[in-house]
């Protein structure tokens, strides 16, 4: 017999109804085992697949926490983008009958870690999905960032941040500041600076390889850095963000119900060939 997580956040709205239909469900085919505090880490052993109930955000902690152990996920969507979901709560009975038949893929994804250097020491270091994000605060000048590429000067920023997503976060934040858009089979981070003072500082796409770093140089008061947008940092004039990709990659469960390109059209509204008006 299979044993099946349910990882959800219990403050969310809607999610404690859905876990009671789910686990109901599961328990006749499977051990199942439920995890609803995101305050604690998870510490409930080894699993054969973990259901993640929640919105992106839930996702995204789940990734951060089953991927060292190589346990695949799938969300089901409770929230209201689910970008990151594979099925809506109403699909859930039928698609995880699909998973415990074995009539689903598990496709990895690239992951980025992270590394906080500060005085020559490393004061912290994490697993990200989506992104790391340096920023200035809301009421604060300009931030001055150095980027580095494997050690070599690109450019200095002068914009309100900079983003260093990888191919499922260029349909975040990285988005929402103008970067392109990578299907997530790719290997590949985007490079994108958010409301440069340059125009000309355009988002760069860069190799998998690559070892990048971000050298604050000031301007900002209280500048933070953001991982995945739930890892939060304060950051020091002098710091270095070094992004480069993680060893351990997520495996996600696809039941091959829409595509990329399908949910891309449903999530972001894509409406096909434009209309011309005479």
């Amino acid at each position: 017999m299979k044993r099946v997580v349910i990882f959800a956040n219990r403050d969310k709205e809607g999610v404690l109804d859905v876990v009671g239909r789910v686990q109901s469900w599961l328990e006749r085919r499977a051990e199942v085992v439920v995890h609803l505090d995101m305050e604690n880490e998870w510490s409930g052993g080894p699993a054969d697949f973990v259901v993640v109930l929640g919105g992106d955000g839930t996702v995204l902690h789940a990734a951060r926490t089953f991927a060292p152990d190589g346990v695949p996920i799938i969300g089901i969507n409770v929230g209201k983008f689910g970008f990151l979901s594979e099925a809506t709560a109403e699909e859930a009975r039928e698609v995880l009958g699909d998973v415990l038949e074995g009539r689903c893929e598990v496709r990895e994804r690239m992951m980025l870690n992270c590394c906080l250097e500060r005085g020559g020491s490393a004061i912290m270091e994490t697993l990200g999905l989506n992104d790391v994000v340096v920023s200035r605060s809301s009421l604060s000048r300009l931030i001055t960032i150095e980027l580095l590429a494997d050690g070599e000067p690109v450019t200095t920023y002068r914009a309100d941040g900079l983003i260093i997503a990888t191919p499922v976060g260029s349909t975040a934040h990285s988005l929402a500041a103008s970067g392109p858009l990578l299907v997530p089979e790719l290997e590949a981070f985007v490079v994108a600076p958010i409301s440069p003072h340059t125009l000309s500082n355009r988002p760069i796409v860069m190799p998998p390889e690559s070892v990048l770093e971000m050298k604050l140089r000031g301007g900002a008061e209280n500048p933070a850095l953001t991982v995945d947008g739930q890892i939060y940092h304060t950051l020091r004039e002098g710091d270095t963000v070094r992004v480069r990709r993680a060893e351990q990659r997520l495996r996600l469960i696809q039941t091959g119900r829409r595509t990329f390109f399908e949910t891309l059209r449903e999530k972001l509204g894509w409406s096909g060939q434009a209309r011309y008006v005479r």
